[in-house]
């Protein structure tokens, strides 16, 4: 990953495009337009489902709200999602699997525990610059009992592989699958708050705050013994 500053600014915007939704009663014959449309209609439909569930989560979002959002009509949506936890589902996934994707692309390998939590810690920087509302819809329903059967499994699948980055006590399966809810609550709480306040981040932040949860993480899996020397090593 480079080397450049964690993250620079939040100004982001995931509002769907503005493409006037089309009734199928309106279509002319053009075979392009018939096998483009619901694929648009599809993406601006969770593209705004997303932005909403992160804003308000599950229950406070309504489907006439999301297909508002998206432009389209009810009857829309109806078409491409059974219903709203449908829906929710897919959003879901489709933000795991872009999270993932990038995770494989853009981390590196072959690194010390601290250098990896530290490239992680920044690629969830860099992943939040353009996709903010899926961070938030991981992070919020990473472990929700509104998961089906196929998302809880890709959300097991992900945890796995992020506890992977940094997790110190390998042995200890119960806090690897801890991880991951401490480190993406601890990272979004900190962009929701500055995106409130000023829409932008100190990078000298994020650095500071990955510093200090390293200092606890790389504590859990420490004995008694290496706690003990630690101890008297600061006061010699």
């Amino acid at each position: 990953m480079e080397n450049s500053s964690l993250i620079e600014t939040l100004g982001i915007s995931s509002d769907p495009e503005h493409i006037p939704d089309q009734d199928p009663i309106h279509e002319t014959n053009n075979e392009t337009q018939l096998h483009k449309k619901p694929d648009v209609s599809k993406e601006r439909i969770v593209r705004s489902a997303l932005k909403l569930f992160a804003e308000r989560g599950f229950f406070e979002t309504r489907i006439p709200e999301i297909s508002a959002h998206a432009k389209v009509g009810v009857g829309t949506l109806y078409r491409h999602f059974r219903n709203k936890d449908h829906l929710f589902n897919e959003a879901f996934r489709i933000s795991v699997q872009e999270f993932s994707e990038f995770l494989d692309r853009s981390t590196s390998k072959n690194l010390s525990p601290k250098e990896q939590f530290f490239d992680f810690w920044k690629g969830l920087g860099l992943f939040s610059q353009g996709k903010f509302d899926q961070l938030i819809m991981i992070e919020r329903n990473l472990t929700s009992y509104i998961l089906d059967e196929e998302s809880a499994k890709d959300a097991l699948i992900l945890k796995e592989k992020i506890s992977e980055y940094f997790a110190p006590a390998e042995n200890d399966q119960n806090l690897r699958l801890l991880y991951p809810s401490l480190i993406l609550g601890s990272f979004t709480g900190i962009l929701r708050y500055h995106r409130i306040q000023e829409n932008n981040i100190d990078p000298s932040l994020l650095e500071q705050s990955a510093e200090m949860l390293w200092e606890g993480f790389s504590k859990v899996g420490q004995s008694p013994l290496t706690k003990k020397k630690e101890k008297q090593i600061k006061k010699a």
